[in-house]
């Protein structure tokens, strides 16, 4: 597929993903897709093998509670790199307390596309930056 073509389904994934349809984002992916966090360990739940997996992921997390809007794409033939805006409060998960604090940053995530399927996603995202504008690292420990 082409550049275009692929900018297109990892469109609807994401829209997909923001409108809850689970039969839509599970037809999207390939079987043995893998979706990774950059820089946090499998066992933190950095590293999701399988459709079946990834699909039961999808189940366990609430809907967005912010935003995630796309600010610029490219792509080749392969692969897709969308940049997004992230914005909302910090609900923290099953490994970090929340604050409903708000928070606002940049994400990169990197998709594999094969036969017009997701066969890889990494998200690149600066986490502290998310940790100190919730007021889980106070600002003042990052200095000298």
């Amino acid at each position: 597929m082409g550049a275009q073509e692929n900018i297109k389904v990892v469109r609807e994934l994401q829209q997909a993903v923001r409108d809850r349809d689970e039969k839509r984002y599970g037809e999207l992916l390939a079987e043995d897709a893998v979706m990774r966090v950059a820089g946090v360990p499998k066992a933190l739940g950095g590293v999701t093998e399988g459709r079946e997996k990834i699909l039961a992921n999808f189940r366990q997390q609430p809907p967005p509670a912010g935003q995630a809007d796309m600010r610029t794409v490219f792509a080749d033939d392969s692969n897709v790199c969308a940049v997004m805006r992230v914005s909302g409060p910090f609900n923290g998960n099953q490994y970090f307390r929340g604050t409903d604090k708000p928070f606002t940053t940049y994400e990169c995530i990197v998709y594999g596309l094969k036969g017009g399927r997701v066969s890889e996603q990494t998200v690149y995202m600066n986490f502290l930056d998310v940790y100190v504008q919730a007021g889980l690292v106070p600002l003042s420990s990052l200095t000298a």
